[in-house]
């Protein structure tokens, strides 16, 4: 996936509001706080280089590079699920 890509979760696709869940069509996928961070940030406005940022902003100290790699690695594994469309 491409920073200036936009992702969107798929249509039937939500967070959990209140729990580390993806709640999908045909049922939940349990999520990291990391995971779920990253999938707050997914609004289908955002490129990923802005969700990178955002993300920056909330864990000060962590190396850009290594953000952006977990962030584009977690939105192709969901793509490739069918959770994140671009």
């Amino acid at each position: 996936m491409d920073i200036q890509t936009i992702p969107k979760l798929a249509l039937g696709c939500r967070l959990h509001p209140t729990e580390l869940t993806l709640l999908i069509p045909e049922g939940t996928l349990t999520l990291s706080e990391t995971a779920r961070d990253i999938l707050f940030n997914v609004d289908g406005r955002r490129t990923v280089a802005e969700i990178v940022d955002a993300l920056l902003a909330e864990y000060a100290g962590v190396d850009r590079a290594m953000i952006q790699d977990d962030v584009v690695a977690l939105l192709d594994r969901m793509a490739q699920r069918g959770v994140i469309r671009v």
